[in-house]
């Protein structure tokens, strides 16, 4: 198992071979659909960001507050923001499941991506960034200790495609 601790380049997240173990302590930054149009409007409106992705890992699911946790992770309801994030600077997303449609998407972008090893993400500590009037919290800033993950990455992807559940 490897630990990686924030921050992480994207250099050394390339460096990961896919189906590698990894235990992660850090920073994941929680999105809703809703929270990035409102980023995207800002930015194309304004014509700078807002809030800054440079390095983050991103993920959207359920946040439950009374829990401190992050369950029903499902990337593809961020789908239609990937370029957006990507632009953005972010360095991978956390997913659960992956259709075959994210897959195919995803691999535009040539990064690792990481895959829950559990089916909730265990916060330390949350707090909102943005968009507090939001439904299930808009922008959330979510620390995680050892957070245990795998690694899919397109460099061997043969082996994503085959992957249960990616």
């Amino acid at each position: 198992m490897i630990n990686l601790i924030y921050p992480i380049s994207l250099e050394n997240l390339n460096k990961l071979k896919n189906a590698e173990k990894i235990l992660y302590t850090g920073k994941v930054i929680f999105v809703t659909p809703e929270a990035l149009e409102r980023l995207s409007s800002y930015y194309t409106l304004e014509g700078i960001p807002l809030f800054n992705f440079l390095g983050e890992f991103v993920t959207y699911g359920t946040f439950n507050w009374a829990h401190n946790e992050i369950k029903n992770i499902n990337i593809s309801k961020i789908s239609n923001y990937f370029d957006f994030l990507f632009s953005s600077g972010t360095n991978t997303l956390i997913v659960d499941k992956l259709t075959s449609k994210d897959l195919h998407q995803l691999q535009h972008y040539n990064r690792p991506i990481l895959k829950t090893v559990s089916k909730t993400i265990k916060c330390e500590q949350a707090k909102v960034l943005f968009y507090k009037d939001l439904k299930n919290g808009g922008i959330i800033e979510c620390w995680l200790k050892n957070q245990p993950l795998e690694v899919l990455n397109f460099k061997d992807i043969e082996k994503v495609e085959n992957k249960n559940n990616a």
